[in-house]
């Protein structure tokens, strides 16, 4: 499980490899039942598989979710 300390950390990475992509709509930091703290990174739609592959699962401990609009 991960503290938001480290969520927010991961999340200011995420910001700094992909927040100015035109397919990233935003990025968060939230807690989820059974991870702790998770970063949330939603995207729009028309994303690319390779754009999304650069979306990490995990940074360090953290979880990463994607909120996809087309899911």
């Amino acid at each position: 499980m991960s503290d938001v300390g480290s969520a927010r950390k991961a999340k200011d990475e995420l910001k700094v490899l992909i927040g100015s992509e035109p397919w990233c709509a935003g990025i968060g930091v939230e807690r989820s039942d059974g991870l702790g703290f998770v970063v949330r990174v939603s995207i729009r739609p028309g994303i690319t598989a390779e754009e999304r592959a650069r979306i990490p699962e995990k940074v360090g401990n953290v979880v990463v979710q994607v909120i996809d609009p087309n899911d």
